[in-house]
């Protein structure tokens, strides 16, 4: 635009003479209808930018909710995952171009300040280098997918836990997971040396119920193994009949039976209090009851009374 050039190639030295002129260049029509236009077609580049934003990102959506009805279908939350990266790539990239775009019909030196800027980078850079390891680390997480959002993970650093919970977002630079008690965690990706993933596979618990070893343990077996075979799809969580593996100890009197419960991951907490429960009063109702522990302090009143 002819103003921005005459900013360019104002003279200094007569600051009066650069004024005047600049106020008699505003003045003249043409000048407006120049900013008009470009006001205009600047609207035109942030609309046609949004619209394409979202048709972008519809299409990614649509992407995703084509594969999971095919046989490539991959996990929801490794699906889910990918969208949010590749919608927030999305955006980034049309942005870049529209605000170039805006910039360059204002005459404004979009080369210029990107070559400036990639000095003033490299020299940031030498003081930024966590921020590019987290960046990669977080590329290869995403590529290996070590996990996905909603996934409930441990995170280790050097042997260290520095978070346990459930994956909240996970970007190229960070991660955030919520804790057991709703603590949340932002984890530069570049900290993440270790792993644990709780979410991949099923989960298994181990369930001991004691029992007086006066009760006749086949029975009790034969009970409990009577009461899986008709009710363990009661709870939805499981994915097999639980095994009874037998007595897993006998101490004081008292006979430790196991039982090994398989569920979908992460179910295994509540699956075994519920089914403890269950089988506690199915037990009941068939005669068999879960021991109390008791003291014996018969010999302690007889020393009492022999003294």
């Amino acid at each position: 635009m002819r103003f921005l050039t005459l900013l360019s190639t104002a003279d200094t030295e007569d600051p009066i003479g650069f004024v005047q002129e600049l106020i008699a260049q505003f003045q003249k029509p043409e000048i407006w209808a120049a900013i008009g236009r470009n006001i205009l077609f600047a609207l035109i580049f942030i609309i046609a930018g949004y619209i394409l934003t979202k048709v972008a990102n519809r299409l990614i959506d649509n992407f995703f909710k084509y594969k999971s009805k095919s046989r490539l279908r991959g996990s929801d939350k490794r699906n889910q995952t990918l969208i949010n990266v590749l919608q927030n790539g999305v955006t980034i990239f049309i942005w870049f171009f529209v605000i170039v775009g805006v910039l360059e019909l204002f005459s404004i030196p979009v080369a210029t300040l990107l070559a400036g800027a990639g000095v003033v980078g490299l020299a940031i850079g030498f003081g930024a280098q966590s921020l590019v390891k987290d960046m990669i680390t977080g590329f290869f997480i995403i590529l290996e997918n070590q996990f996905d959002k909603g996934d409930f993970v441990r995170v280790n650093t050097s042997g260290t836990t520095v978070a346990e919970g459930e994956v909240l977002s996970l970007g190229l630079r960070s991660s955030r997971i919520q804790g057991y008690e709703g603590e949340l965690y932002m984890i530069p990706n570049g900290t993440i040396n270790e792993v644990i993933n709780f979410s991949r596979y099923n989960s298994i618990s181990y369930l001991d119920m004691n029992f007086s070893i006066q009760e006749d343990l086949d029975k009790v077996e034969e009970t409990m193994n009577k009461y899986f075979e008709n009710h363990w799809r009661e709870e939805e969580v499981l994915v097999e009949q639980p095994a009874i593996l037998g007595v897993q100890d006998i101490q004081q009197g008292e006979a430790t039976i196991r039982v090994m419960l398989t569920t979908q991951p992460m179910e295994h907490f509540g699956a075994t209090r519920r089914m403890r429960r269950r089988l506690k009063q199915y037990l009941e109702s068939q005669g068999v009851f879960v021991s109390v522990p008791t003291m014996d302090i018969n010999d302690f009143d007889q020393n009492d009374a022999g003294e």
